[in-house]
């Protein structure tokens, strides 16, 4: 009995020591078709039977997420519902402040878990994800929610010019799904910030988008869109670079003057192949400057003067993939 009694002190013990620093959580999400960024009723892109698609509408739930901790542990943020929206390619998730010092990996839920999909929306706060939207995300407390809704036309007629409308709203308890993505982040600042690159083009792998191309509901196109999003990489979170080498690089960026008060010079020199990332977010990691398509090595000017005084985070990024960070203070 001491013996068991000891056993479970020491699991509490480390159970403590694993989740003891609450950090924020906060996700961005990347909106991609193959390499190229998705820009809603502009980009053009051609799916699995090359044919060519061009996308308004492309909005979807993320419910149930759980945070898996370097030493094998779980952290589920219970009551967290993410509505992601490429028509606001740029916005960023806070999940609040929780134990989680690391991540290793995530497991996400596209859709509304069953429990809550068949409540009222009128009774959520107005700014909550659950709330009437415009368009609705809403089919009725029988159906419950659209779990994604994509829109847009394709070209049947084969001239490269997609001109035939479609609609797949895809709902029904049934075509919840549950992804599980591994990839590496660690808090920095008292945040834990987790950078999603999302693929439509995947999202219509196997269908041949001819015949009746508006499903609302839980029809064959619903379910192999829905299983394409689960299956086909349609979420991926980037693995970032392993932190020695994260700090290695970070000691060749220097921002000058730092702290700033109008403004500051950022050199640097990266081990980069393609275009990088600059990012300079808050303390709640919520991006407040950003430049790209930089070099390898060179020199930017970030503008200062009209950010609140503060400890901010500016960080390089390639792919998605972090590169180096380090920290500004904005001082008036």
């Amino acid at each position: 009995m001491k013996r068991l009694s000891a056993l479970l002190l020491l699991f509490v013990a480390f159970a403590a020591t694993a989740f003891s620093q609450n950090n924020q959580v906060v996700f961005s999400f990347d909106h991609k078709v193959g390499s190229d960024p998705l820009v809603l009723n502009e980009t053009v892109f051609s799916i699995w039977n090359n044919k060519k698609i061009k996308l308004t509408r492309a909005e979807f739930y993320i419910s149930e997420v759980e945070i898996h901790h370097p030493d094998s542990m779980v952290m589920p943020l219970t009551d967290q519902y993410l509505l992601v929206n490429a028509k606001n390619p740029t916005a960023e998730f806070d999940l609040g402040a929780w134990p989680v010092e690391a991540a290793h990996g995530v497991t996400l839920h596209l859709g509304v878990p069953q429990a809550v999909n068949h409540l009222d929306p009128a009774s959520y706060p107005a700014n909550h994800p659950l709330a009437p939207q415009n368009p609705s995300m809403q089919w009725g407390w029988t159906a419950g929610y659209r779990f994604m809704a994509i829109e847009g036309k394709v070209d049947n007629n084969g001239d490269g010019i997609p001109e035939t409308s479609f609609e797949f709203h895809n709902l029904g308890d049934a075509l919840y799904k549950t992804l599980d993505l591994t990839g590496m982040e660690e808090a920095s600042n008292g945040v834990l910030h987790l950078h999603f690159v999302l693929d439509y083009a995947q999202l219509f792998k196997n269908m041949a988008m001819t015949g009746n191309l508006i499903q609302h509901g839980s029809a064959a196109p619903n379910v192999n869109m829905m299983n394409n999003a689960a299956t086909q990489n349609f979420v991926v979170l980037p693995m970032v670079s392993a932190t020695h080498e994260v700090e290695a690089n970070s000691l060749n960026i220097k921002a000058s003057p730092n702290p700033a008060n109008v403004e500051t010079m950022i050199e640097y020199t990266l081990p980069a192949s393609s275009g990088l990332a600059l990012i300079l977010t808050n303390t709640l990691g919520q991006t407040v400057r950003s430049l790209t398509g930089l070099t390898a090595n060179g020199s930017v000017r970030l503008e200062t003067a009209t950010l609140p005084e503060g400890i901010y985070q500016y960080a390089f990024y390639e792919n998605g993939n972090l590169l180096a960070r380090k920290q500004l203070v904005v001082k008036h």
